[in-house]
């Protein structure tokens, strides 16, 4: 009896070995940041094409999630060629872009803020944190008074006061007041938020509008959702005002348990390639900042937790093309081709690299 009792275990225990291996969220991510850097990394100009076939457009505020996942990909390991190749990045996005950063998007410009505040953070080296500066300074001209408030989406569109202009840039600005303690700062992040809390939010769900006068349940897309989330625990942290963490809570809690659009099966929708091939990517970061930083019930932390548990389990096990490790859209099926956009790629990182930081 006592050898069957032991061989029961050994066999129980080695299952157990095999299914945590099978999960190994950073063994995962290296795989899938290796596969961006052979199939979109272009070596001689320092940057990341716009995919792996014949298309070398330079898609700027792609490379600024790039430079995000590097960070990632940086954090978790400490490896020298992650800093390395960020730093090359920098200087091929800024020769692609003409030699400048100012960019006729905000949320271009926007998106590489924050990830250059994440580079600081993780290096201290100074030219990231002068870099998002000399952005926000460029961001703030985009605020004006058309719609009562609120920046730009693009500088040819005036009347164009959308969520993934202002989402970014509330957090870009929170981030700062908590590098710099500059109190302008945070009334820029206040500001901001109060703006889009009254215009772009509904009041019912926490469901985030794509813009002023878009208000349409086809144009709720995961990344103004995601940065909402990001907005809310940002301010949180700073003032710890409760009614921050309540906001992006509802709005991130609608996502996760939505099964009509957001979540069907419980697994985030792909929302194509191009542009939305990035859409989930930035919703998986900002929920995993509010499970990482929000102080959180125990039930609304193992909801999230579970989620981006299934939705890894379904990427690793579904959605990845071998032994390229390409990542597809839909992250329940693999890829029906392995020609395909960088921006589906950086999603899927970002939800192996949140899986990795969290250690789940």
């Amino acid at each position: 009896m006592d050898r069957y009792l032991k061989l029961t275990l050994l066999i129980m225990l080695c299952n157990c070995t095999t299914l945590r291996s099978q999960y190994n969220w950073s063994k995962a991510a290296d795989s899938a940041q290796l596969a961006l850097t052979t199939q979109y990394w272009s070596a001689e100009e320092k940057y990341y094409t716009h995919d792996n076939e014949k298309n070398t457009a330079f898609d700027y505020w792609w490379n600024a999630h790039a430079l995000d996942v590097l960070v990632d990909g940086y954090i978790r390991t400490k490896d020298a060629a992650y800093k390395q190749r960020m730093d090359e990045l920098l200087t091929g996005m800024h020769k692609k872009n003409g030699d400048k950063w100012e960019n006729n998007y905000y949320d271009d410009m926007e998106w590489l803020a924050m990830a250059c505040i994440r580079a600081y953070d993780a290096t201290k080296d100074k030219k990231y944190k002068d870099l998002a500066q000399t952005l926000w300074e460029m961001i703030k001209t985009g605020w004006t008074d058309v719609h009562g408030g609120g920046v730009m989406w693009a500088k040819d569109h005036p009347n164009s006061k959308n969520a993934c202009s202002n989402g970014p840039a509330c957090i870009i600005a929170a981030r700062l007041y908590r590098l710099n303690k500059n109190k302008d700062d945070l009334n820029w992040a206040k500001k901001i938020y109060q703006w889009q809390k009254a215009n772009l939010i509904d009041s019912t769900r926490g469901v985030v509008w794509d813009g002023v006068g878009n208000k349409k349940e086809s144009a709720t897309y995961t990344y103004n959702q995601g940065t909402w989330v990001g907005s809310g625990i940002e301010l949180y942290t700073i003032t710890r005002d409760a009614q921050y963490l309540s906001d992006a809570v509802r709005t991130a809690s609608y996502v996760v348990t939505d099964r009509n659009r957001f979540s069907p099966n419980g697994i985030l929708k792909g929302e194509n390639s191009g542009d939305g091939g990035l859409f989930k990517g930035i919703f998986i970061r900002y929920l995993t900042q509010l499970l990482r930083d929000g102080r959180l019930k125990a039930d609304i932390k193992s909801l999230y937790t579970s989620y981006l548990k299934t939705n890894g389990e379904s990427v690793v096990s579904k959605a990845i093309l071998r032994p390229v490790y390409l990542i597809g859209t839909n992250w329940v099926t693999p890829p029906a081709t392995d020609k395909m956009d960088c921006s589906i790629q950086l999603s899927g990182i970002m939800l192996l690299e949140a899986l990795a930081q969290l250690k789940l």
